[in-house]
């Protein structure tokens, strides 16, 4: 348990302020140095696809060695799902999912594609108490630097009470905002301003 209070506690606080926080500090700073700068053109930037192999592979250590039999039946059930993920971290086991729950501009409301992936996520965590959702609120450029601050802490509040209205508990939900600071696409591009649009959710587990 104590292992894993330093990485729960820094995922719940890093970044809760628009400023000033070592995980903004790394934000980007061109549309360069976006993660996806070119997402208007899949033929320059192709998704690249997680084989199930290699997403086990991650969930085990150097022997193959299971890391955490919980987390592990979870990344199971997203790939029965077909609900891509990735690893964070290093000692303990988090599930970063890949997939992001999107808005229109200027707005909070879920879409039926976002409720889709939100269900899903109900199902893997309705039977597991020990785990929790940290959900990360993201804008695009467009606008006043403070009213998208206040709009990704509305989109991810958004998403927490629609999981809560579906009985998950509050106690495993954790939602914040990052306003405009921490782009994935180009904000000078459509496309690229509806990715920045998100909502990204990350699986940890809260309870030994």
């Amino acid at each position: 348990m104590l292992r894993l209070l330093p990485l729960f506690a820094s995922l719940l606080f890093v970044g809760c302020a628009p400023q000033g926080s070592s995980l903004l500090d790394t934000a980007p700073k061109t549309k360069e140095d976006a993660p996806f700068p070119d997402f208007e053109n899949p033929e320059t930037t192709p998704v690249e696809e997680i084989e199930t192999s290699e997403m086990t592979r991650a969930l085990t250590g150097p022997n193959g060695e299971l890391k955490d039999d919980d987390m592990r039946q979870v990344a199971q059930q997203l790939t029965n799902m077909g609900i891509q993920y990735h690893k964070v971290g290093n000692d303990q086991l988090v599930i970063s999912i890949q997939e992001k729950v999107h808005f229109s501009s200027a707005k909070a409301e879920l879409t039926p594609l976002a409720r889709s992936l939100l269900n899903k996520l109900i199902v893997v965590m309705a039977s597991k108490p020990e785990l929790a959702l940290v959900l990360d609120g993201h804008t695009d450029v467009t606008g006043d630097p403070i009213k998208n601050q206040n709009l990704s802490e509305q989109r991810s509040n958004e998403v927490r009470r629609y999981l809560l209205a579906n009985k998950l508990n509050a106690s495993q939900l954790y939602s914040r905002g990052f306003g405009e600071y921490l782009p994935l696409c180009d904000n000078d591009t459509i496309l690229g301003r509806k990715c920045n649009r998100r909502v990204e959710i990350t699986i940890l587990k809260i309870h030994w």
